[in-house]
C-alpha cells in the first residue's frame, strides 16, 4: 500500500505536529520571561513562512536564528507589555477596593487595553518580517490595524473565540491549551497579517505613511 505523502490529510498531520514542536520552542524561548516579545517574534518567522508553505529546511534553526536576531527588540517589547498590564491591574485595583468605585480608573483601563490591542496586535509579525525601528513598527502596528479594519475585528473575534474555547470549556480543552493555544493564536495571526504584508508590499503604499523596509521573501 502506497502513502501519499503530499495527501491533504498528511500535510496537515505534519503541520500540526511542527506546530506543536514550535509551540514548545516558544515557551522554552519565554523561560526567562522577559524574552516573550522574542520567543513570539520568532514564533512568527516560521509562521509566516508557513503560511505561504515556504517552510525552511530547518524549522529548528530558523526558530533559534529569529530568536537571536530578535533578542533585543523582543525583551522592550515584552518590558513595555508588562509595564501597560501592571497599569491595567492597577487601575483595576483601585476601581474594586476604593470607595465609591471611581469610573475613572476603570475607564482608563478600558483605554489601555484598547492601546494595548490597537499597537500589540500586529507588532510581533512586522518585528518578525522587517526591520524597523520600533518607533516606526508601532506605527505600522496601528495604520495596519485601521487601514484593514473589518480584518482585524474578524481576527480579534477569532482571538476571542480560541480563548473561550480553551478556557471556558472543560478542563481537557484548558490543559490541551497549554500545548497548542499560544501557537495556534501566532499562526492564525499570521493567517491574516501575511496577505496584508503582501499587498503592501505591493502596493508601495508609501503615501500610506508605511515604512516596510527589509522584508523576506
Amino acid at each position: 500500500m502506497k502513502i501519499n505523502l503530499d495527501s491533504p490529510f498528511i500535510t496537515a498531520g505534519i503541520k500540526a505536529t511542527n506546530l506543536l514542536i514550535l509551540n514548545l520552542y516558544w515557551f522554552i524561548g519565554c523561560l526567562p520571561i522577559v524574552t516573550i516579545g522574542t520567543s513570539t517574534i520568532a514564533a512568527f518567522t516560521v509562521t509566516m513562512k508557513m503560511v505561504e508553505n515556504c517552510e525552511e529546511v530547518s524549522m529548528t534553526k530558523s526558530f533559534w536564528d529569529a530568536y537571536r536576531r530578535n533578542l533585543k527588540h523582543g525583551i522592550v517589547l515584552t518590558l513595555i507589555l508588562a509595564a501597560a498590564c501592571y497599569s491595567i491591574w492597577i487601575d483595576l485595583q483601585l476601581f474594586n477596593k476604593m470607595q465609591g468605585n471611581p469610573i475613572l480608573f476603570l475607564i482608563l483601563a478600558v483605554i489601555l487595553i484598547v492601546l494595548i490591542i490597537l499597537h500589540y496586535l500586529y507588532v510581533f509579525p512586522l518585528e518578525a518580517r522587517y526591520e524597523n525601528k520600533l518607533t516606526t513598527t508601532f506605527t505600522n502596528a496601528r495604520k495596519i490595524f485601521f487601514r484593514f479594519f473589518l480584518r482585524t475585528l474578524g481576527l480579534i473575534g477569532i482571538l476571542v473565540l480560541q480563548f473561550f474555547l480553551f478556557t471556558q470549556i472543560n478542563l481537557f480543552l484548558l490543559y490541551a491549551g497549554l500545548f497548542f493555544a499560544p501557537i495556534l493564536a501566532i499562526y492564525t495571526v499570521s493567517q491574516i497579517a501575511m496577505p496584508i504584508f503582501r499587498k503592501l508590499e505591493k502596493d508601495s503604499l508609501s503615501n500610506d505613511g508605511f515604512t516596510i523596509t527589509g522584508g523576506q521573501d
